[in-house]
This record gives structure tokens, C-alpha cells and sequence, in this order.
């Protein structure tokens, strides 16, 4: 049987998709999917990441969810990593890989200077992946109470200006 998994832009069509993948990947995780409480973000996709400066991305196979990410807003300047999901069969193959690439770059062309993220310490392999990347651990920066690593990466360097002063003149 021919896999046909793609990693492309979340679509409207995709919602039903996205909540019953969640319901299903955060209940084999060990943890509760709240849509109406600690969840809230998914009920409303479009508004809460598109509308916002954000994406969202799923991974698709034969017309089902199988994977997702978002970026939204955290700050002017910092985006938030949000929503890294995939289904076991997916796992390994990149494409957790392929859905944080995409992100990453959706949040360079949104214009934020940094990335941020949290996660668990029962997604070892998340947390590998991340620091690939180049995501380094930070402190605490939000309350959710089920996150027990935060993370950063920095998405555009600074100006050469202000990155390291330009030695004037040469050898003498």
C-alpha cells in the first residue's frame, strides 16, 4: 500500500481532521484534551494562528490527519511553537522534522527574532529533535502546568553592526 503522507498548510477542511487526531494523540500521551478549557487554542485554528501572525501545517496521508504544528504570537518579536503532534506511524520518518522546518520558516517570514516553545519531558525524542535544530533550554516563560522544558531559538541574527564590531583598517 503507498503512503502519500504530505506536510502542507492547515485548511478549513481540516478541522474535524485536527480535533479528532489531538483527542486521540494527546489521550495516548497520558494527558486530558480540553478543546473548551487547556485547549481552547484549537477550537478556533484560523483566528487564534492564522488570523494572528501565526500558521498552522498538518501532516496528511489519504485524506487524514496525521501530524500538525502552529506558530503564534507571543510577542512583536518572539513567535510561540505550538501543537507538535504526530501520529506513531509517522514517527521516524521526518516528518516532525519536516512540520518544525516548516514553522521555522513561517516564523521567519512572519518577522519574529526569536522562537520559543514548550514541551514535556516525556518527548525525549521531541526534545532531541528540537535541539538539532538549534533550540537551547530557557527558563519558565508561561504557566502551563503540564510543560516541564522551555526552549528558544533565535531566528534572525543581529545586524553585523551590532554583532561584532568590523576591525577598521589592516595590517600595518
Amino acid at each position: 500500500m503507498t503512503t502519500t503522507r504530505v506536510v502542507r498548510r492547515y485548511e478549513l477542511a481540516d478541522y474535524q481532521g485536527v480535533l479528532t487526531f489531538l483527542g486521540r494523540t494527546i489521550s495516548e500521551m497520558g494527558y486530558s484534551f480540553e478543546p473548551d478549557g487547556k485547549d481552547a487554542d484549537i477550537r478556533d485554528i484560523d483566528r487564534v494562528y492564522l488570523q494572528n501572525r501565526g500558521s498552522f501545517h498538518v501532516v496528511e496521508d489519504r485524506g487524514e490527519i496525521h501530524g500538525c504544528v502552529g506558530v503564534r504570537k507571543f510577542s512583536d518579536e518572539i513567535g510561540e511553537l505550538k501543537r507538535l503532534y504526530l501520529a506513531a506511524e509517522c514517527r521516524g520518518l521526518g516528518l516532525g522534522r519536516a512540520l518544525c522546518n516548516s514553522a521555522i520558516q513561517d516564523a521567519r517570514d512572519l518577522g519574529y527574532k526569536t522562537l520559543r516553545l514548550d514541551t514535556t519531558t516525556k518527548s525525549q525524542r521531541a526534545l532531541a529533535l528540537f535541539r538539532k535544530l538549534g533550540f537551547h533550554e530557557i527558563a519558565r516563560y508561561n504557566p502551563n502546568p503540564d510543560a516541564e522544558v522551555f526552549m528558544e531559538k533565535t531566528l534572525c541574527p543581529p545586524p553585523p553592526s551590532e554583532a561584532c564590531p568590523v576591525a577598521q583598517g589592516g595590517p600595518r
